[in-house]
């Protein structure tokens, strides 16, 4: 990615486009699983997306994007 995109930019984008975003360029930070669902972290320019699976169905079930804020 030439150009540093913004939070606010990212968030205008179709969901279609956040997803291929996030895992094409997206830097894959870890994972957690809590019953049938597994939590995704992954960076993306100075934000962060959280990708939720539903395991049981295979599929996607929420894209969250945010900010890190510090005290």
């Amino acid at each position: 990615m030439k150009e540093e995109l913004s939070f606010y930019d990212y968030t205008l984008l179709a969901e279609n486009d956040q997803y291929d975003l996030v895992f094409t360029m997206g830097e894959f930070i870890g994972s957690s699983t809590r019953n049938d669902m597994k939590f995704a972290l992954y960076k993306l320019c100075s934000f962060f997306v959280e990708v939720v699976y539903n395991a049981e169905d295979n599929r996607i079930v929420k894209l969250s994007s945010f900010m890190n804020v510090r005290n």
